[in-house]
């Protein structure tokens, strides 16, 4: 039997995938990609969420590593951290590189995505 082994890599992929775990921290990330050295405030006016609510999300994805912040005065910008991104993509691809074929035309359906 194969033992699995969780290691450094794992874990730093699982910590990514917890970050991304709130649909509105992916719009954060997805909008910070686009609009870097954006500010808490430009977050908050697109967004229905109070602003205590979107600097909690940002922490979450600061702790995570996902995004970086850079003080100046008493703005804070916010910018995607690449290594990251590029970290989970990699991490995610090995994962559907060592997907197995499924069993039967009927298991590949029970488990398609739209």
């Amino acid at each position: 039997m194969e033992t699995i082994r969780i290691d450094d890599h794992e874990q730093q992929i699982a910590k990514l995938c917890h970050a991304l775990g709130h649909p509105l921290r992916v719009g954060i990330v997805k909008y910070i990609a686009g609009h870097p050295g954006c500010i808490c405030n430009d977050i908050v006016l697109r967004t229905d969420r109070a602003q205590s609510t979107i600097s909690e999300h940002l922490r979450v994805l600061i702790n995570a590593g996902l995004i970086e912040c850079q003080h100046d005065g008493q703005a804070s910008a916010y910018y995607i951290h690449s290594e990251a991104l590029q970290v989970l993509s990699r991490g995610l691809e090995a994962i559907r590189a060592q997907q197995a074929s499924p069993k039967s035309p009927n298991e590949q359906s029970k488990h398609h995505f739209k």
